[in-house]
């Protein structure tokens, strides 16, 4: 984090101030050459002689400027002693409550009021067995090893009261014989993700895949797991599941040209593709619901619920009033459906599907619903937990509301900025909000729990100490921050979602200069090309964005990294796109465009072994970028290629291109700078020709691949996901052991001092 920078007798202008603050944004940032120490203009007239005093030190001298295209940042890097790695260590960084599912448990107990099972987001945690009579968890389970994002989906065996549950290509099971842990039942093979448990009328487990683009089974009987055939060539998502009572099986896929298919339980090679009624080009199946005589059906950007009439396999109809969160109780005894909208519970009749209105609860967004007949149940997110609301059919009301605190969990750490307030802010994956940590004095704060307008932060950066701008993912939010109001909702303003017109997902590249900010994205799910755009921060609202009509703003490629100065900006791209679409072929690439005109300068492929470039920085006159295997120096005047410097041992080749897999954070007028790529983090001193590795690769010293520089020149990155750690940039040369004495001059050793001080670890400059 961030802490406020140390009295220096050297004064900066605004934008050299501004320069050093955009540093913590831990992205891209100026890089302005370091400002010369003046020595005070020569006096015409000389002072009268007096006696000589010796002058009072002040702070070190800063290091000479740089020159232009200064020699020192091609010169090959001698290896140096490692650092000492983590010199701070902040446990949690980002502390969060956010519910991800909640499943009933009917037969667990004999209680009238079943039990829950609730999974919330993070790596800790995960798994939450919920008395609600007893307003608190009965079994908390961590599963180590899981998906950042947790519990994935979750299916309740009423017979053998067995839970399945998913995390990452990971099948487990919990039961109460052993609550406080959850099994593992095994791994489908070629899986990274799992989707949609579903049980048929056997206790068979169906759930759907990524990349694979299937459906699997589990057969508890014989404890083996299959995965059956590809689903549709064009689509890796089989992300939506559902069993009717006739063990007919339907799944949705996406990302591209997203359908239903639709196969007996007894022989999934029977398939029938049914098309939406009006086809898209990319976009998800979101919800399958098989409710009485019907199949309702949701996708992208459809407002609607479409129905479908299993027998058919024809659309017949749709409902257009909207479910809120897509959930609905299920059918109850088969006449039924209960459902909400605008904080209205309505009653459905699955044979003429019209609708009842029955009266308000306290929720518009329902983690569930679920019916016995008499009540409805209806659970939703508070801060602290569930509120559980007992709707009562008879009374047509709200009779009972119950609350149940959960334990916190965390967010894995997915975006930093060092901030000139003196604290990092953190953005968690598949996280709500921001947090930050004040690195002197450990001090912690979360952004309001009314503020409902950032999600997980793929990007953040500095202006000025009053505003800072994120970039949110689901619908690519470009997100303005008054950092005066950072404590209230009003002090988050969307100014534009770059989803509806321009199709994008995730805004990863940054940069500022005194008058601008910039941004760069990854598109959405099925779709190439990023976009490029310009805040104005004296308007708060979006410039301009260029996409290349369409095609993204370097075809077909991610903007995922930016640097600019008061004329040019420059950006870098990866091959990677949206998810479900295959890498565009060739070499990652570099561009530079004349701000004014939005006219694009040059454009190249300086490393032509690697499909992404990360990071750059703008230092002595030459473009710095990232890759996994190191840095590469680039003349900005032509964009080539004129030094390669090797920081790790892995290979561009070896890896597949992504969106954040490595990483530069710049220290001060980038005489020195930190570089992390696959578990390796290196801090660069150019004017000593060094590299030094942070720690040890080897063992628990690992670092993340998101970095963020404070203003002070302090930086800092993360470990075991969750931990935000500051980092050593000081080389320590290994001391040589002395021998040991031999026995017959051994004395024993003098035992310690009480009260005798350990040996503190000094700050990085």
């Amino acid at each position: 984090m961030p802490h406020d920078s140390p009295q220096d007798p050297h004064r900066l202008t605004r934008r050299g101030l501004l320069s050093l603050a955009a540093l913590a944004a831990g992205g891209v940032a100026l890089s302005p050459p370091h400002l010369p120490v003046r020595a005070p203009a020569a006096d015409p007239t000389p002072p009268t002689p007096g006696p000589t005093v010796r002058p009072t030190p002040t702070a070190k001298p800063g290091p000479p400027p740089w020159r232009t295209r200064d020699p020192l940042l091609r010169t090959p890097l001698k290896p140096a002693a490692n650092t000492r790695g983590a010199i701070s260590r902040f446990e949690g960084a980002f502390p969060a409550l956010s519910v991800k599912a909640v499943v009933p448990l009917p037969g667990l107990t004999a209680a009238p009021v079943p039990w829950l099972a609730v999974s919330i987001v993070g790596p800790v945690n995960q798994l939450q067995i919920v008395n609600p009579d007893a307003g608190a968890p009965a079994h908390v389970v961590t599963i180590p090893g899981s998906h950042n994002g947790g519990i994935e989906s979750m299916a309740w065996h009423r017979e053998s009261k067995t839970l399945y549950l998913c995390t990452g290509g990971n099948l487990l099971s919990w039961s109460p014989g052993s609550p406080k842990q959850a099994r593992r039942i095994g791994t489908v093979p070629g899986a990274t993700t799992l989707y949609e448990l579903q049980l048929d009328s056997a206790g068979n487990l169906w759930g759907g895949t990524y990349p694979l683009g299937a459906t699997f089974t589990y057969a508890a009987a014989t404890k083996r797991i299959r995965v059956h055939k590809r689903l549709a060539a064009d689509s890796d998502y089989v992300r939506r599941l559902a069993i009717g009572p006739d063990d007919q099986v339907w799944a949705g896929t996406g990302s591209r040209n997203p359908r239903l298919f639709t196969f007996p339980a007894s022989n999934p090679g029977r398939r029938t593709e049914i098309q939406l009624p009006e086809p898209m080009p990319n976009g998800f199946i979101s919800s399958i619901d098989v409710l009485g005589n019907r199949v309702a059906v949701s996708a992208s950007d459809v407002a609607a619920q479409l129905l479908l009439d299993p027998r058919t396999g024809k659309w017949a109809g749709k409902v257009e009033r909207v479910w809120a969160a897509r959930r609905a109780s299920g059918a109850a005894g088969g006449a039924r459906v209960f459902t909400i909208s605008k904080d209205i519970l309505y009653a459905t009749d699955t044979t003429t599907w019209r609708d009842t209105k029955l009266g308000p609860v306290g929720t518009s967004s329902p983690l569930v619903l679920a019916s016995n007949g008499k009540q409805v149940l209806v659970a939703s997110q508070i801060p602290t937990g569930l509120r559980i609301e007992f709707f009562t059919l008879a009374t047509g009301k709200v009779d009972k509301v119950r609350t149940v605190s959960l334990t916190d969990g965390e967010f894995t750490i997915q975006s930093l900025l060092g901030h000139s307030d003196g604290s990092v802010y953190v953005g968690g994956y598949m996280g709500k909000g921001l947090a930050a940590v004040n690195p002197d004095t450990g001090a912690r704060w979360h952004s309001p729990d009314e503020e409902d307008v950032v999600n997980q932060i793929e990007g953040m950066i500095e202006f000025d100490p009053t505003r800072s701008y994120l970039g949110s993912y689901g619908s690519a939010d470009i997100i303005g921050l008054d950092s005066r109001k950072k404590g209230r909702a009003d002090g988050y303003v969307r100014l534009e979602r770059l989803s509806r017109k321009y199709h994008q997902s995730r805004p990863f590249g940054w940069a500022v200069n005194s008058r601008n900010v910039f941004f760069g994205t990854v598109p959405d799910y099925g779709r190439a090309g990023g976009v490029l755009g310009m805040i104005d921060p004296r308007t708060n609202k979006v410039a301009w964005v260029l996409d290349g009509g369409g095609t993204g703003f370097v075809k077909a490629h991610s903007i995922i990294g930016l640097a600019a100065d008061e004329r040019y900006l420059y950006g870098t791209s990866s091959v990677r796109n949206g998810y479900g679409i295959p890498d565009t072929k060739g070499p990652a690439k570099v561009f530079k465009l004349e701000i004014a005109t939005k006219k694009k300068i040059w454009e190249t492929a300086p490393v032509t072994s690697s499909g992404a470039l990360y990071a750059p920085k703008l230092i002595a006159g030459w473009l710095v970028v990232a890759d996994i295997e190191g840095i590469n120096i680039i003349d900005p005047a032509n964009g080539k290629l004129v030094r390669r410097h090797r920081l790790t041992q892995a290979r561009n080749a070896a890896n597949r291109p992504g969106w954040a897999n490595a990483d530069i954070a710049q220290v001060g007028d980038g005489s020195k700078l930190v570089h992390s790529a696959k578990g390796t983090t290196t801090v660069v001193d150019f004017r000593a020709g060094t590299k030094s590795v942070i720690g040890s690769p080897r063992g628990k010293q690992r670092f993340g691949s998101r970095l963020a520089a404070a203003p002070s020149g302090r930086v800092f990155g993360y470990t075991e996901k969750t931990v935000l750690v500051e980092l050593d940039l000081i080389p320590r040369p290994v001391q040589a052991k002395r021998p040991a004495p031999t026995p017959a001059k051994a004395r024993p050793s003098a035992p310690a001092r009480s009260g005798q001080p350990t040996s503190a670890p000094t700050r990085s400059p």
